[in-house]
This record gives C-alpha cells, sequence and structure tokens, in this order.
C-alpha cells in the first residue's frame, strides 16, 4: 500500500503541474475530473471505513484521466496559435 500512495502522490503532482503548465500556454485549463477536493473527499471516505487500499486505486486510474485530457486539450487550442505564428513569418 505505501507504494501506491506514493504513486498517487505522484500522480497529484502531475495533475496541478498539467494544469500549471497548461495554464501557462493558453490562460485557462479547467477541464478535467477529480480535482483536489475530489481526491480529498475519497481519501476521507476511505479513511471513515478503512479501505483505502481500493480509494487509492480509483484515485490513481481517476486521476490520470485529467493529465490526458489537459495535454490534449491544450494541443488542441494551441495548434491554432502555431499556424497562425508560421503563416505570419
Amino acid at each position: 500500500c505505501g507504494g501506491l500512495a506514493g504513486g498517487v502522490m505522484i500522480i497529484a503532482g502531475v495533475v496541478s503541474y498539467t494544469r500549471a503548465r497548461a495554464e501557462s500556454l493558453i490562460g485557462r485549463c479547467k477541464v478535467g475530473c477529480m480535482e483536489r477536493p475530489e481526491r480529498l473527499v475519497l481519501v476521507i471516505i476511505g479513511g471513515l471505513f478503512n479501505r483505502m487500499a481500493p480509494v487509492l486505486w480509483v484515485i490513481a486510474v481517476i486521476s490520470s484521466i485529467p493529465v490526458v485530457h489537459r495535454i490534449l486539450y491544450t494541443r488542441q487550442m494551441t495548434k491554432p496559435l502555431e499556424t497562425a505564428g508560421g503563416a505570419s513569418t
């Protein structure tokens, strides 16, 4: 369960990083699910019902979705900027 907890912590950091990186490129990137409040609620539920391992698996899997979603969304939003920048030079 220790390795799983470490993996969840890494994924949580990557979720925040992808949002910050995307917002540095496109201004606003409010896409994806499983933000910090949702993850916190799941951890509290897991602790209350002594089911931490299944909750950590859920967090690990579902928290990976916004990372991919934000990367694809940012790529889609920056594509018009690339073509506009390339056409003017």
